[in-house]
């Protein structure tokens, strides 16, 4: 039983070409392809083949199945194994779909005459461009088992800082939540209880009381425009936070708050310490390296500072040097660059940079966590503490009731 197979290629001249032909199976139509002279690029149908899940937007791999297929490629490439036979093996052995597709895909288009690098590239939304020039050095260098085993340390070192700031985050997140509900449930439907025996009873009702009976009326009337409002807000200064000025606006203010703006800068610096430091210790040029991690960054700042940095590297200025004048490194850093430059051991000292600020991120999040959980209690107390008073007084009001 034959198909049709839309495919990108290069003919004989070295054309790119996009067109679809009848075949068996892919790789009848791949022999008959490279017969002809052809480079096949891709299979353009299976990238339309529901490989996507609608809820990932575009992404394939999540980061723990990208943290598990780099790891696994790794042992495999390192333990001497071709390329396509290793993905092979992670397409028939991985317990993820996703994974096994991916492998899939990758496998395929080496078979194609691809390289792994180019076939990374052409998915974007799983391989970074840090991760596709490393993969690209690699190759070159003929050390792409290490080049791989260096990216698992690193996504691993990201997904540790994630799992750190989840787990940190329950219990603040949960105290919060219940919170919330009980004010919810308290002015939705206990003091509406009150205020209908009050009214009854033609009781002059204290002025706290009915102010908070009136927040209660306010909110069962009105409660779906405020959540329409909220939402709405929400929505709108999401879209504002995703334009140019928007974000430069939040960007300058965000690292500038007392306490949270340190924590901030922090984790930029070190994104930009180590993604530099394991680019370099991986063989690529630092020139190169400086112009991956301009858009690694995402604070304006920082990211304007990178700018700067590659630009007068270029000229023959030292890092450090630059570093120090941009004023959003830390001190520390800055000598610690220093240092890696004299010793021509750069690489190693900005991975150090970046291991010793993420101690100092985790730090500061756990005494912020832990700052939270009572400053969430006294709040709620406060709240809730403060209609039970107001309530009562005006119950207490009642003893005064001529019979």
């Amino acid at each position: 039983m034959s198909g049709r197979f839309r495919y990108e290629a290069l003919d004989p001249a070295g054309k790119r070409i996009v067109e679809s032909a009848e075949a068996r199976s892919r790789e009848d139509l791949l022999i008959s392809l490279q017969l002809k002279g052809m480079v096949l690029l891709r299979w353009i149908d299976e990238e339309r083949s529901g490989f996507r899940l609608p809820w990932q937007g575009g992404r394939r791999l999540s980061g723990k199945e990208l943290l598990m297929f780099t790891r696994e490629l790794a042992h495999l490439v390192k333990s001497g194994l071709a390329i396509d036979r290793a993905l092979l093996i992670l397409e028939q052995s991985s317990e993820a779909q996703s994974v096994q597709q991916m492998a899939k895909y990758l496998r395929e288009a080496i078979q194609g005459g691809s390289s792994l690098s180019d076939a990374m590239a052409r998915q974007e939304a799983d391989f970074n461009e840090l991760y596709v020039n490393m993969v690209r050095v690699g190759e070159m260098g003929g050390v792409l088992g290490p080049v791989l085993e260096k990216l698992a340390g690193f996504l691993e070192r990201t997904e540790e800082i994630k799992r750190f700031v989840i787990s940190s985050a329950i219990y603040p997140s949960i105290l919060m939540s219940i919170g919330i509900v009980s004010v919810v449930v308290i002015m939705g439907f206990v003091v509406p209880k009150f205020a209908a025996i009050f009214t009854d009873m033609k009781q002059k009702i204290p002025a706290s009381t009915m102010v908070l009976i009136q927040i209660s009326a306010f909110l069962r009337a009105w409660w779906w425009a405020l959540v329409l409002g909220i939402a709405g807000g929400v929505a709108g200064l999401w879209a504002w936070a995703r334009t140019a000025s928007g974000k430069a606006v939040i960007d300058r203010v965000s690292i500038r708050l007392p306490g949270l703006g340190g924590l901030l800068l922090d984790i930029q610096v070190s994104r930009f310490a180590r993604t530099l430091g394991t680019l370099v210790q991986s063989g690529v040029p630092l020139l190169k390296a400086l112009s991956i991690v301009r858009n690694v960054v995402s604070n304006i700042l920082v990211k304007a500072a990178s700018e700067t940095i590659y630009r007068e590297v270029k000229e023959g200025k030292r890092v450090s040097r630059l570093m120090k004048e941009q004023k959003v490194f830390p001190a520390m850093a800055v000598q610690m660059v220093a240092l890696g430059e004299e010793t021509g051991k750069i690489g190693e000292m900005l991975t150090s940079v970046a291991d010793d600020l993420d101690t100092r991120i985790q730090a500061k999040i756990k005494s912020y966590l832990a700052l939270l959980e009572p400053i969430a209690i006294l709040l709620m107390g406060l709240i809730i503490g403060g209609v039970v008073i107001s309530m009562l007084t005006a119950i207490f009001g009642l003893n005064d009731i001529e019979f």
